[in-house]
């Protein structure tokens, strides 16, 4: 079975947003019930388009938020922090619960479409 892929910005039948280098990403609330979140340490590491720099590594208490034990928020990226370079960027979200299983719950991509003013 394939690592499920969690595609930034979300995009639906009517909604199709976009991330421009610069903007303000607004935070991302994910729900996984079949987990116990209680205790645990989340992470989240992102590399640039070519994969070899690393753009973005966030965990909770540095940009990630575990809500309860169910829920967790990749936090909001602001204006002023957003210096993700554009392209497609990769990377995943890894969880690792209090007994110390790790468990990637998805591979992560980021659209982030160029700038220009």
């Amino acid at each position: 079975m394939a690592v499920p892929i969690l595609q930034i910005p979300i995009q639906s039948e009517t909604v199709h947003p976009y991330i421009k280098q610069g903007d303000t990403i607004p935070k991302i609330s994910l729900s996984i019930p079949e987990l116990d979140l209680s205790g645990a340490s989340i992470k989240m590491k992102l590399y640039s388009p070519d994969g070899v720099r690393k753009v973005l590594d966030i965990s909770n208490g540095n940009g990630i938020t575990i809500i309860n034990s169910t829920n967790f928020e990749i936090d909001e990226i602001t204006a002023a922090n957003n210096t993700l370079p554009a392209g497609q960027l990769k990377g995943d979200l890894e969880i690792t619960l209090q007994d110390e299983t790790k468990k990637t719950f998805c591979d992560v991509e980021y659209t982030i479409i160029k700038d220009y003013t």
